[in-house]
């Protein structure tokens, strides 16, 4: 098959693969360092990752993704496209050879003997002999691809070749894009129930892409590592047995049309002189309630038999609600019959609004599930829905 020269795929999986590689290099970081509230983790800055403390930057990574690994050898691309950015970095003076760490991570394999084996964190490991490899390798003819990477390391002072040979740690075999979500899970483990390690790393992954792409659109792409504690513990306590994880509060609906809706639980809500806005609420809580119970059922997260206790919860519930107003209000006419379905619906989805768990306090999703049980017609707010709406029957809410 023919080479498509606009196909984008490898940058956008090694795109990925930094980001996703950032996060598990990031859950690592975080649980050496004394504060991780001193410490920073960024994205395409001064380098594919980097870390920083107070602003000084400690760890360079680089990243090389490549879907069918090769071998590393002496005039390898991903060595030395790598050291001329780490060059630049430091002529702009956004690195100290001091007192930073240079690694270059790549799915590749190391060749035996080579320059890479003597940069990195091996038993063969020996930074002078790898300085003095490098002036030999970049003294010799170089391709188009490594013309510029061997002039930056040319430029450098002897001391500075020195310095970046002590500096710079060759990581090959890196895990591929499946193996690091194993890694990722490992990471996680201990945290939540083994059946939900996949479900919290889903949340979390997204959570983290999210960030990234917000801190990358703001210029910045600094993200502190106390953020990210604070986002597994936000996390851990969704997925405690008193609570569920909450993925739809915020969730909107586009191009919203009231008028193309013609949902049973709406007729009803316009049976006791319901407006657009409160119709427009009930919809986006409805869908909002019928998204969030679909993911937790696809994710295992709900108890046998929970979601039909908690319907018939909420049932007894509008039932209560429903006699109290009854005995409240007199049914002479319509006017009193809406006046009755609106206390009621109005209780209902304020103090009747029951969560599913006892720390789960998104209201959306109870109100959401009255809506489903109007849909339904197990529950109804004007008096004589059933009759008005043509269906006295009762379906079993699944």
């Amino acid at each position: 098959m023919p080479t498509n020269q606009f196909d984008a795929t490898r940058s956008l999986l090694g795109y990925i693969y930094q980001i996703r590689y950032g996060l598990l290099v990031s859950l690592k970081k975080m649980r050496e360092v004394d504060d991780p509230d001193d410490y920073f983790v960024s994205i395409e800055t001064i380098d594919d990752i980097a870390f920083d403390k107070d602003g000084t930057p400690e760890e360079l990574l680089q990243t090389k993704y490549h879907s069918n690994p090769g071998n590393l050898n002496n005039k390898s691309p991903d060595i030395w496209k790598t050291i001329r950015v780490w060059v630049e970095s430091y002529k702009r003076n956004q690195l100290d050879l001091i007192n930073c760490s240079l690694f270059l991570i790549t799915t590749e394999k190391i060749e035996e003997g080579s320059l890479a084996e003597l940069l990195s964190n091996s038993v063969h490991r020996n930074p002078n002999s790898a300085y003095e490899m490098m002036k030999v390798i970049a003294k010799d003819k170089p391709s188009q691809k490594n013309k510029e990477a061997f002039a930056a390391f040319n430029s450098l002072t002897e001391y500075e070749q020195k310095k970046f040979a002590e500096c710079i740690y060759v990581m090959d075999n890196s895990e591929n894009l499946v193996e690091i979500e194993k890694h990722l899970s490992m990471n996680l483990r201990g945290m939540v129930q083994e059946s939900q390690l996949e479900p919290l790393l889903t949340r979390l992954e997204g959570k983290w892409f999210a960030t990234v792409i917000k801190v990358l659109e703001c210029q910045d792409g600094r993200i502190n590592l106390g953020y990210l504690v604070e986002t597994l513990n936000d996390l851990r306590e969704q997925f405690l047995p008193s609570n569920l994880p909450d993925d739809y509060s915020s969730a909107e609906i586009q191009d919203l049309d009231i008028d193309q809706e013609s949902r049973m639980f709406l007729k009803q809500l316009e049976l006791i002189g319901a407006g657009k806005i409160l119709l427009k609420k009930a919809l986006l809580d409805f869908y909002r309630a019928s998204e969030q119970r679909s993911r937790w059922i696809d994710d295992g997260l709900l108890k046998p038999g929970e979601l039909k206790h908690y319907f018939k919860k909420l049932e007894e519930e509008w039932l209560l609600h429903f006699g109290l107003a009854e005995a409240k209000f007199g049914l002479n006419d319509d006017t009193s019959k809406k006046r009755l379905g609106l206390e009621v619906y109005s209780t209902c989805q304020n103090e009747g609004a029951k969560p599913i768990r006892e720390n789960f306090i998104e209201a959306y999703f109870a109100r959401g599930t009255f809506h489903k049980l109007a849909d339904q017609l197990v529950v109804g707010w004007h008096p004589d829905f059933e009759a008005l709406l043509g269906d006295s029957s009762k379906p079993e809410v699944a």
